[in-house]
């Protein structure tokens, strides 16, 4: 598991405005996580419950919608939960997927990485 921090613009679907945040990279996670009054403040519901796993093992059903986020000049549209009102975003494996990078070895750095065809 690599964790460091990485500037980025969380936005809605729409890309009509974006706020700015540090994120946490966690390559360990799957889905981007944003605080969810962060989240409502930018015009963004929920538009899907999950259950998703905890780090310690317990399941829990979350709030998810799709947002936009920039990651330098790249823009994707990517799976996010609603995080509690003081969670650390986060970025998490499906997100850096969805823009091709990966963690740099050795680094706190993104790079661009293999995307794999079938």
């Amino acid at each position: 598991m690599t964790t460091f921090r990485q500037q980025v613009e969380v936005g809605p679907r729409d890309g009509s405005r974006y706020q700015p945040v540090i994120a946490l990279v966690d390559t360990a996670s799957t889905y981007a996580v944003m605080p969810s009054p962060m989240l409502s403040m930018l015009g963004i519901d929920p538009f899907w419950t999950g259950v998703l796993e905890r780090a310690d093992g317990r399941s829990e059903e979350r709030s998810l919608a799709e947002i936009r986020l920039k990651i330098g000049d790249a823009e994707r549209t990517v799976v996010c939960v609603f995080g509690q009102p003081d969670s650390q975003p986060v970025l998490g494996s499906h997100t850096l997927q969805a823009f091709g990078l990966t963690v740099e070895p050795g680094t706190t750095a993104l790079a661009p990485g293999t995307v794999f065809l079938p």
